[in-house]
């Protein structure tokens, strides 16, 4: 059985709301797939620019990661 099998049959038995939900999330996903979402978080990245690089903050930018 494929994956998309084992997801049409566990939808299956989910209630009406639930099933909305579940195809709600496969939408979200296909479309973080094709890429739709990089304009927002393109946006997001301008508008809050002058909230992330400001002399307070300048200290974490030196942080080492792991």
């Amino acid at each position: 059985m494929t994956i998309a099998e084992q997801i049409a049959r566990i939808a299956g038995t989910l209630p009406e709301s639930l099933a909305r939900e579940a195809l709600d999330f496969v939408r979200f996903l296909q479309a973080r797939e094709r890429g739709e979402f990089n304009d927002w978080q393109n946006a997001q990245t301008v508008s809050l620019s002058h909230v992330w690089d400001n002399a307070d903050d300048e200290v974490w930018n030196d942080v080492p990661l792991r």
